[in-house]
C-alpha cells in the first residue's frame, strides 16, 4: 500500500535519524524499508538508518518490498558521515545470527535478545548525538519476554537506559495529543495508582514535552477524570475529589493554564479540540479515541528523555506482514516528529 501524505514542515538541514527493524516476524521491516525509500526520494533533508539485521533487511527489500534501491550495509563502530551513502539504503548490522529463517507472521523468541540490541544501539547513537533521535518499527511483547529480554515493551527499556523514571507514554498526532497517567496494567490496579505524585510528575512532564519539544509557549492542558461523569462529586468515586482536582489547583495557583477533571465520555466528542493536551488516567481512556482520529497517522512518543524517541501506534500486525501490505504513514510521521522535536530543543537552547 501507497504511504499517505505527512504534513509536519522541516527546515532544510540534513541530519541522521534511526529507525529500529523492530520484531522480525512483524511489518517492521518492510516499513523500515519503505520509509528509508521514501525519503531517498522524496525528502533529501532527512538521513535515515536502519538499526537491525543487513541480511534481513537484504531479503525483505529484494522478496517483498522489492524496492530496487542498493542497500549498503554500516558497521555500528563507523563514523555515519564517512559510512552514510547517499541514494541507497542505509543498515547499521547488529544482528547476532542469520535472518534467512525467519517466517513472517510468525513469532519467534530467538530474535528478543537481538531486537533488544537493535533499540539499545539506537539510544546509545542518540545520547552521543551521532542521530538526532530514533523511531522504533513494532515489537511483540510476548516474544520478548519469552526471549529473554529485560522488558517486554519499548517504553519501560527506553527508561531503563536513560536511568529514569521521569518518563511517560504520549500519544501526538496534528488533531489531538494525549499522555497516559499508567501504562500497561490491569485495569483493576489502576485506581491505586492515581496518586497525587504520579499525576504531579506526568502534569510536569506534559508542560515541559509541550513547551521544549512542541514549542507551545503557553500550553493549555486538559486532566481526565477516572470514573464515570468524574465521579459525580463524589457518588461514582472519590478519586477526583480527593486526588486529581487537588493537583489540578496546585499547578492553576503556579498560572499554569490547566483544567479539569473533565468526564471522558463527553470531552472527547467536541471539547477534546480546545486544548493542547489531554492527561487521561489509564490506557483504553486515551487510546481508543486517538486511535479512531489517528491510526494510520498518528506517533507515540516516549516524552520526559533526553533523547527522542517516536514509534508507529499500530503493532506488530502479523496477518499481513511478509504480504507487501502495510502502510508506512504512522512510520513516516514518527521520522518526521523526531526532526521537529529535535528543531524545537535546539530552540529551546538558543532562547
Amino acid at each position: 500500500m501507497p504511504c499517505k501524505k505527512i504534513k509536519i514542515k522541516l527546515s532544510k538541514e540534513s541530519r541522521f535519524i534511526g529507525i529500529t527493524m523492530g520484531d522480525p516476524g512483524g511489518i517492521g521491516p518492510e516499513i523500515a524499508i519503505k520509509s528509508a525509500e521514501y525519503f531517498i526520494y522524496r525528502d533529501e533533508y532527512i538521513k535515515p538508518v536502519i538499526f537491525g539485521s543487513f541480511g534481513y533487511i537484504e531479503y525483505t527489500s529484494q522478496n517483498i518490498t522489492k524496492t530496487g534501491v542498493p542497500l549498503n550495509l554500516i558497521k555500528p563502530d563507523l563514523p555515519l558521515n564517512f559510512a552514510y551513502q547517499e541514494g541507497k539504503i542505509n543498515v547499521i548490522d547488529l544482528a547476532a545470527e542469520s535472518y534467512k529463517s525467519v517466517k513472517c507472521g510468525e513469532i519467534n523468541h530467538l530474535y528478543a535478545k537481538d531486537v533488544e540490541r537493535f533499540i539499545k544501539t539506537a539510544v546509545d547513537f542518540s545520547i552521543k548525538e551521532k542521530i538526532l533521535g530514533f523511531a522504533t518499527a513494532p515489537i511483540n511483547k510476548d516474544m520478548m519476554l519469552k526471549g529473554g529480554a529485560r522488558f517486554g515493551g519499548h517504553t519501560e527499556l527506553l527508561g531503563y537506559l536513560a536511568g529514569s523514571d521521569d518518563f511517560a507514554m504520549l500519544f501526538y498526532s496534528d488533531e489531538l495529543i494525549t499522555i497516559l497517567s499508567t501504562i500497561h496494567i490491569p485495569v483493576y490496579d489502576v485506581p491505586a495508582k492515581i496518586t497525587k505524585d504520579l499525576l504531579r510528575k506526568i502534569i510536569k512532564i506534559s508542560l515541559k514535552w509541550l513547551k521544549i519539544d512542541f514549542g507551545k509557549d503557553n500550553p493549555r492542558i486538559a486532566v481526565l477524570g477516572l470514573n464515570p461523569h468524574a465521579g459525580e462529586n463524589g457518588r461514582i468515586g472519590n478519586e477526583e475529589k480527593e486526588v486529581i482536582t487537588p493537583v489540578i489547583d496546585e499547578f492553576r495557583n503556579d498560572n499554569e493554564n490547566i483544567e479539569g477533571p473533565f468526564p471522558a465520555d463527553s470531552f472527547f466528542a467536541k471539547k477534546y479540540s480546545d486544548f493542547d493536551l489531554i492527561v487521561a488516567m489509564y490506557h483504553d481512556q486515551a487510546l481508543i479515541p486517538f486511535k479512531l482520529l489517528n491510526f494510520d497517522k498518528g506517533v507515540n512518543v516516549t516524552a520526559g528523555l533526553r533523547f527522542i524517541r517516536t514509534s508507529p501506534v499500530h503493532g506488530t500486525a502479523y496477518d499481513i506482514a511478509g504480504k507487501n501490505m502495510a502502510d508506512c504513514g504512522s512510520m513516516l510521521e514518527s521520522i518526521k516528529l523526531v526532526r521537529r522535536i529535535s528543531e524545537n530543543r535546539n530552540r529551546w537552547k538558543e532562547k
